[in-house]
């Protein structure tokens, strides 16, 4: 493992079990973790200091953070929670190893696969600063790109505040009919059962008995959205890949026995449905300026009717929400953009405009006894904006200041937003980390959070950037949660 040569901060005091075991370094690239470029001021012996949770983020990149967790003693070393086992034996091809000194967490990965002819290798160093932080530099190198190095700084995470307030726990179910974990990212509601789209399948759950969620079919695959229709006596779950592929077209009449009929042939990121003139419309966000529309009213014939494109500069559109003739289109740096097409498919007329760090989603409706619209930015950045945060912008399409912004709400800088809906004057947020919060629009101009159910886990969330709560439904005061960690949850308001 690690060298006295390399590491030459001192102990934990005068304890001799942090100074680091004797030992070669690793072979190859970023052999050396310690030679990463950690601020100079790193504490002699701070690591005493590091077990426990923190947010690390590197402010230069819109996505580039995380919640590690770290746990150790001098005795036992020091490294961060839920990291690999060790795996000094590079004959598979893959390595992992971690040491430290009491000063300085070092750890090293390794995977060389095609026969050798590609190699990713990360670094990653880590120490405690003078006023408390936590300080990160990393390395990267793959075949393709070389290497790369950054940094970053921790603060102190843990849960905003207590497990529930104005939200209970009515039932949860995180494991497939398969017996394996259900990892959702996203989940519809049709009669008695949750369609929940996860990275392990698609899991058709019974919820006819909120305590006791009953899964009852499974789908092998991964999938990122899903939505329902019906119609001629059939049902169809629609799912947008993860990580790549065609919209999946299955059937799901028989809940037990999910089949796949076919594809539309295009990517789509999340889906969009809604019913125009007695017809079911399908909008599809292909993370492109496009935007296909297909009419699944007939569930099992989907015909594709329409394209339009987003007007003006284009970055790839996340999300979007139909009303009628207009589209709100989330385009992630590109802001979020109202238009209609009115004219004609083929003449999307820009409406109006903002300018965001990541537009991420938006929903549009009436709170307060006016037209809104909610807009979620997920950029996570040291912008004067600060990190991600709620907009309410005002709706109506024919007053002077419409997409402007009146209201805005944030649980914490540290914390994304996923997906939410609008149920009357209530907004109820899938908020990652922070689990599902409520905030009251009766007054859209001062949005006010009146209950939470904090889904996430710091003892046991293994501290990605996009985890906890992702995907929220609401019927009838019972709150549905896809939640990555821990599957589907129910809620239940007073």
């Amino acid at each position: 493992m690690g060298a006295v040569a390399v590491l030459s901060g001192g102990g934990c005091g005068d304890n001799l079990a942090c100074a680091p075991p004797p030992g070669p370094l690793p072979e190859g690239r970023l052999a050396d973790p310690s030679q990463l470029p950690l601020p100079a001021d790193c504490v002699v012996g701070g690591l005493a200091e590091i077990t426990g949770r923190w947010f690390l983020v590197d402010p230069s990149q819109t996505f580039a953070f995380g919640y590690p967790q770290f746990e150790g003693s001098c005795g036992a070393g020091f490294r961060r929670a839920f990291a690999p086992p060790e795996d000094h034996d590079a004959s598979d091809g893959q390595t992992y190893e971690t040491w430290s000194d009491g000063t300085v967490v070092l750890e090293r990965q390794s995977i060389v696969y095609q026969a050798g002819a590609y190699e990713l290798t990360a670094a990653w160093a880590f120490c405690m600063l003078p006023d408390g932080t936590l300080a990160e530099a990393s390395g990267y190198y793959d075949t393709d790109q070389g290497t790369k190095t950054a940094t970053a700084r921790g603060t102190r995470f843990a849960p905003r505040d207590e497990l529930q307030r104005g939200l209970t726990l009515a039932g949860e179910l995180g494991t497939s009919v398969t017996g394996t974990p259900i990892q959702a990212l996203d989940l519809a509601i049709e009669g008695a059962h949750a369609y929940v789209a996860g990275i392990g399948g698609l899991d058709v759950v019974d919820i006819s008995d909120p305590a006791a969620p009953t899964p009852v079919g499974h789908l092998d695959g991964s999938f990122n959205d899903v939505e329902i229709s019906t119609g001629d006596g059939k049902v169809v779950a629609y799912l947008s890949p993860y990580g790549g592929g065609r919209t999946a077209v299955v059937e799901v009449t028989d809940p037990a026995a999910p089949a796949v009929l076919a594809d539309l042939p295009v990517y789509s990121h999340t889906l969009f449905r809604t019913v125009r003139g007695g017809a079911t419309w399908l909008y599809l966000a292909a993370s492109g300026p496009d935007i296909p529309i297909f009419d699944v009213t007939h569930p099992l014939a989907p015909a594709r009717i329409a394209q339009t494109t987003v007007p003006g500069p284009i970055a790839g559109v996340h999300d979007l929400f139909a009303d009628g003739d207009r589209i709100y289109a989330a385009n992630t740096r590109a802001g979020l953009v109202a238009f209609d097409v009115a004219a004609g498919w083929d003449q999307p007329h820009e409406l109006g405009h903002i300018k965001t760090s990541y537009s991420h989603s938006v929903v549009v409706g009436v709170a307060g006894g006016r037209p809104i619209v909610v807009h979620g930015d997920e950029g996570m950045t040291a912008t004067s904006d600060g990190a991600a945060f709620l907009r309410v912008l005002d709706g109506d399409p024919s007053a002077p200041g419409f997409m402007t912004e009146i209201g805005r709400y944030q649980s914490r800088p540290e914390v994304g937003i996923h997906n939410f809906q609008l149920v009357g004057d209530l907004l109820y947020i899938a908020y990652y980390q922070d689990g599902v919060r409520v905030i009251d629009l009766s007054d859209p101009t001062r949005p006010r959070e009146v209950a939470h159910y904090n889904t996430w886990n710091p003892e046991t969330a293994p501290g990605g950037a996009f985890e906890g709560a992702l995907g929220v439904r609401v019927i009838d005061r019972t709150v549905y949660v896809a939640d990555d960690l821990r599957g589907l949850l129910i809620l239940r308001a007073p």
